[in-house]
């Protein structure tokens, strides 16, 4: 491999590196499912990583990802939509629950997975901006330097991702259990915000 070969490989880890740390729906849920402890947040984010690099394999390998609209992006919408809004309903009854693993609902696992799987911008951010790094990755260095590309991605991602999962688990203990508590309520909002802002996009849409 040459420095030109692998500059877009490595500008594929910045950019992974800078998605984890814009605010979202999947940052949410990994912060709110550790603030119930580390091994939920472990959890939580290996769905999500998995699913994530799933994706950026399949484009990687040259399946076309097209943004979505019409009515495939109202329905993606809806879908995710619903989903934050039901996880912001879910993060209030937890807080009736003092054991970390008494939660119902959706395992750690799914929730992470599914926050990547039905998040709209997961797909537009594969059409417009994986999808052209990769194919710059594999023009120089054909198919196995996009694959690489696609997993430095994921690896840019993951490694911001884990230290959002280790604030929720440790900084919990540093701000004490009523702080905390607090916190999960303000991150429940925050996710039934997301979720109403993609019903009514959905719905207007």
């Amino acid at each position: 491999m040459t420095l030109e070969t692998l500059g877009p490989v490595i500008g594929a880890l910045g950019i992974g590196i800078a998605l984890a740390g814009a605010p979202g729906p999947v940052q949410a849920i990994l912060l709110t499912e550790s603030m119930h402890g580390l091994p939920r947040g472990i959890r939580a984010l290996l769905g999500a990583a998995s699913t994530w690099l799933t994706l950026l394999l399949l484009v990687a390998l040259g399946v076309s990802i097209v943004a979505p609209e019409g009515a495939g992006f109202r329905l993606l919408r809806l879908a995710g939509g619903l989903l934050l809004v039901w996880l912001a309903i879910d993060g209030f009854r937890a807080e009736a629950s003092a054991e970390t693993d008494a939660r119902g609902g959706l395992p750690p696992f799914v929730r992470g997975s599914l926050a990547v799987g039905l998040n709209p911008g997961a797909y537009l951010f594969l059409a417009a901006v994986a999808a052209p790094v990769f194919a710059s990755a594999s023009s120089l260095g054909g198919t196995a330097n996009g694959v690489l590309a696609a997993a430095a991605m994921s690896a840019g991602t993951v490694a911001g991702d884990i230290g959002v999962v280790l604030i929720g688990a440790f900084g919990m203990r540093r701000m004490g259990q009523e702080r905390a508590a607090v916190v999960r309520r303000v991150l429940a909002v925050v996710l039934g915000v997301l979720g109403i802002w993609l019903l009514i996009g959905a719905a207007l849409g």
